[in-house]
């Protein structure tokens, strides 16, 4: 059995305080917090992380197409929405729709820095669902003979194995060449320091910001007999006056002089900038725009347009290549692959500018013959028109354009 990593199904001689001590050990901090892949979104700023990643990718649609090309030599793209992988891909599993799904394997991918499930087939034919497993459940083992890997995952009843073949994976970079490495335990200091702090200020504000008082005897008071009286009264102070019960009335005993309050002025303990600084590292360790984990410090209207667009070239693209390389290699055919099949996400969505900087762009290429009218149209969904699919050759007015080799009549109206 497996524990955060920690195999303790060899090691029936030790007691639970020697396991519960060895996991402090493996993932404690000098925050003295302990920081998992599986706890870490108990940070802000790694939970924002998390749903702002997988909330993306979860949302993009997943193509199957061939890539083929011409008798010019050009290449073109052919969708495939009744290859078996296409309809997999809309269809997972059981119990969970493809936004779920991709939510879900984005979320561990981040996190653990993998992602695994079994592929479930029939006696023949296609893979019938993809079975997520959680990827503390399971070690990948590299065997030496073959170059092959194989899982093991822990469940229920025990262990199981299973071959290359049987399980699909995606990981991100790694050190040994077939684990990946979570971005977690790399950063879990910087996080375990946002926790603690988070807990601090939890703690601070849930005891009403009092962090404590000074209760003083008034001169000539010897003050409590003995040390259960004096116990007693702090006792009595913190149960009705603590939490929830700040600012009730108090009526001090005779002889107890006005108490004086203790203070943290958060500005002097640096308890708001050290959440702030935990923000930014954080959000650089992961590669996240400092906006989308509430930073707007530095933020202006003018360039969150180009951070949005930053993050998803520069962190989302990545994850999505991870994802797209895992399934070809997984799910594809031998035939497939040799075939031109390819598995993409499709980012135009994420990617497109604000309307007004897309119909210039759009513009532009149509007055260079790049792309046709009914071109355009389609990437605004919009319906092709009729004659839409001629290219301007020289210039917008049509004037001065090339005959159209295929035969239909110019058109010289912008879409």
């Amino acid at each position: 059995m497996k524990i955060f990593g920690f195999d303790i199904s060899r090691k029936a001689d030790l007691t639970i305080d020697q396991i519960i001590s060895r996991l402090e050990a493996l993932h404690g901090t000098a925050a003295g917090v302990s920081v998992t892949p599986d706890n870490c979104e108990e940070s802000p700023t790694v939970q924002a992380i998390v749903n702002a990643i997988s909330m993306r990718i979860a949302t993009l649609s997943v193509m199957v197409e061939r890539k083929s090309r011409d008798a010019n030599g050009e290449e073109t793209r052919e969708q495939l929405p009744n290859h078996p992988v296409a309809k997999l891909l809309k269809r997972p599993n059981q119990w969970q729709t493809p936004v779920e799904y991709w939510a879900d394997a984005a979320s561990s991918l981040v996190r653990h820095g993998r992602y695994y499930a079994i592929k479930s087939r029939g006696v023949t034919g296609p893979i019938r669902w993809l079975q997520p497993v959680p990827a503390g459940q399971i070690e990948p083992l590299m065997d030496d003979a073959s170059l092959t890997l194989r899982f093991r995952i822990e469940t229920g009843g025990g262990q199981r194995e299973y071959a290359q073949s049987d399980v699909h994976y995606a990981r991100s970079r790694s050190n040994d060449f077939f684990r990946g490495e979570s971005p977690v335990h790399r950063a879990r200091d910087s996080i375990a320091l946002e926790i603690a702090a988070q807990r601090f200020g939890a703690s601070y504000f849930g005891n009403g910001a009092m962090p404590g008082l000074i209760f003083s005897y008034m001169d000539g008071i010897k003050g409590h007999i003995n040390a259960e009286q004096r116990n007693e009264f702090i006792g009595r102070i913190n149960s009705m006056f603590g939490g929830g019960g700040t600012f009730k009335a108090m009526v001090l005993p005779y002889g107890m002089a006005k108490p004086e309050q203790m203070s943290i002025e958060n500005d002097k303990a640096q308890f708001l900038e050290t959440r702030k600084l935990q923000r930014s590292i954080i959000a650089g360790a992961f590669g996240v725009p400092p906006h989308l984990v509430g930073d707007l410090e530095r933020s202006t209207f003018s360039n969150i347009e180009q951070q949005s667009l930053e993050f998803v070239e520069k962190v989302v693209l990545p994850y999505v290549r991870i994802f797209e390389s895992a399934m070809e290699r997984d799910l594809l055919t031998d035939d497939d692959r040799r075939s031109g099949v390819v598995i993409r996400f499709n980012l135009d969505s994420v990617l497109r500018a604000d309307f007004k900087t897309r119909q210039e762009g759009l513009k532009i290429q149509r007055e260079m013959g790049v792309i046709s009218a009914n071109e355009w149209r389609e990437i605004e969904h919009y319906n092709p028109r009729a004659e839409g699919d001629v290219y301007w050759d020289q210039g917008p007015s049509g004037q001065n354009a090339k005959p159209d080799t295929t035969g239909a009549a110019h058109d010289a109206q912008l879409p």
